[in-house]
């Protein structure tokens, strides 16, 4: 009995006393909110929104018709088989927001208080680690991760490979996918 109160009791103790805690990975902000905030995150979903300057009022304002979206987003650029498909849902979060309603936001978006925790997990699942359009923002997820139109590179990727993401998709998913 005491050999597992003791290490316990050390696992709570030691922090305290040398001011060392550990973020918990099952929280939304400990790892995934920083990596949301990406501009190869925010630039798609802020791309409408008038109150961050999206890219369709700065840069792509005389572009807007979708054939001149997929002209020059093309399958070679982007990795999507459909060109058309190069859009980010609008509204689903925007840059600025703090992890807690980036999270809920997320959520409330794939109409989470209508399904099952098991469902709402394979969906978030489903959508964070095989989305081509998510992966375009994970640094080294696919050969096109990154790419922009005239051989540019997006710059602020999400950082750490596809590895890290999935073990820090997994950990929040696993752990309620709780948005703290």
């Amino acid at each position: 009995m005491f050999n597992k109160i003791i290490p316990y009791a050390l696992s709570l103790l030691l922090p305290l006393v040398f001011g060392v805690t550990h973020a918990d990975d099952s929280l939304f902000s400990a790892k995934l909110y920083a990596k949301f905030q990406a501009k190869s995150c925010t630039n798609c979903h802020d791309f409408y929104e008038k109150a961050k300057n999206g890219l369709s009022i700065t840069t792509h304002a005389s572009r807007l018709d979708v054939n001149n979206c997929t002209s020059c987003h093309t399958p070679d650029v982007t990795g999507l088989e459909h060109s058309s498909e190069w859009f980010a849902q609008p509204g689903l979060y925007t840059s600025g927001m703090d992890a807690k309603a980036t999270c809920e936001k997320t959520k409330e978006t794939l109409h989470a208080e209508f399904k099952s925790k098991a469902l709402l997990a394979r969906q978030i699942e489903t959508h964070l680690l095989s989305d081509v359009r998510v992966l375009w923002g994970i640094e080294g997820a696919t050969p096109k991760s990154g790419n922009l139109p005239f051989k540019k590179k997006e710059a602020d990727m999400v950082k750490g490979g596809m590895d890290e993401w999935k073990e820090q998709v997994a950990a929040w998913i696993n752990g309620g996918m709780k948005c703290e």
